[in-house]
């Protein structure tokens, strides 16, 4: 869960390069305190958690596509 109570604005970025699809997150906190405790509460790793999630469900989902 982060920090209960802090808050910070996430805007995600897709774009194509190379045929493939690029996602910049950018995250912007209320302060350098608030964007310290939430590295220091295991986001970075939650976060990457997430992407290998959808990746697979992509994967999934191409899978389908392609039969």
């Amino acid at each position: 869960e982060g920090m209960p109570g802090h808050v910070s604005f996430n805007t995600a970025t897709l774009e194509e390069v190379d045929g493939k699809t690029k996602v910049t997150n950018r995250i912007v906190f209320q302060s350098v305190e608030d964007r310290d405790g939430m590295l220091q509460s295991g986001m970075h790793d939650g976060m990457e958690e997430g992407f290998d999630r959808f990746d697979e469900l992509l994967r999934r989902v191409q899978k389908r596509m392609a039969a």
